[in-house]
């Protein structure tokens, strides 16, 4: 349910700064995590991009976005822009929003970028390009304890997916969380710790006491989806 994304850290705080993902026809939809200029004018700006190995600054119009999930510049290009080329050659990238002293300026780095961008442009060609996630999917799974757990995950096609567990009437909302294998979903309430790992067909709900610091208090379900 989840579509290819690429990513973009600063070196020093390894904090996300740019995301991009594959759109209809062949597009890429970018969005930079930047504040705005002080001189910008309506939620419009450019962004000027170049890396150390580029032989030109390249330029696109951005729309300026503040949503619950996202602040920061949109900019859609095809996969085939020159910007992804001189991101699989350069060692940093600098982008620029706006002009002049209040211009927002950041050294990204690109480890990495060129192994990255090689798995994740073809999925975004006009060919593969598959159809957009459905922003709600849902699953019923069987546990060993004879329960049934009813999963709904929710924003798959954005920054910050979560899944509504409908467990024995009762309903938990959890955010995702990472995860080196699968996906993984967390929730804690004033009394409770809550849960929920997948990888293909498989479930597991946990569920401990919220001051629990070693675990001690857990209790694990393993279940299959239907």
């Amino acid at each position: 349910v989840y579509q290819p994304n690429f990513s973009l850290s600063v070196p020093e705080t390894d904090d996300i700064v740019w995301s991009s993902s594959c759109e209809a026809g062949g597009k890429v939809k970018t969005q930079i995590y930047f504040a705005p200029p002080k001189n910008m004018k309506g939620n419009r700006a450019s962004i000027k991009f170049e890396t150390d190995a580029s032989a030109k600054t390249l330029s696109y119009p951005a729309k300026y976005m503040t949503t619950g999930q996202f602040e920061g510049f949109e900019i859609t290009q095809s996969a085939s822009d020159p910007m992804f080329a001189d991101m699989k050659k350069g060692k940093w990238a600098y982008v620029q929003i706006g002009e002049g002293g209040d211009a927002t300026k950041m050294r990204i780095s690109l480890s990495n970028a060129a192994k990255s961008l090689n798995a994740f442009l073809p999925a975004c060609s006009a060919k593969a390009a598959a159809k957009p996630a459905a922003a709600t999917a849902s699953a019923t799974y069987a546990c060993e304890d004879g329960r049934t757990v009813k999963a709904s995950y929710m924003g798959n096609d954005t920054d910050t997916p979560v899944v509504r567990l409908n467990v024995d009437g009762e309903m938990l909302l959890l955010p995702q969380t990472m995860s080196g294998s699968g996906a993984r979903y967390e929730s804690e309430t004033v009394s409770k710790k809550y849960y929920w790992l997948t990888k293909a067909k498989e479930g597991v709900f946990i569920v401990g006491d919220a001051n629990d610091a070693d675990g001690s208090t857990e209790t694990t379900t393993r279940c299959v989806a239907r």
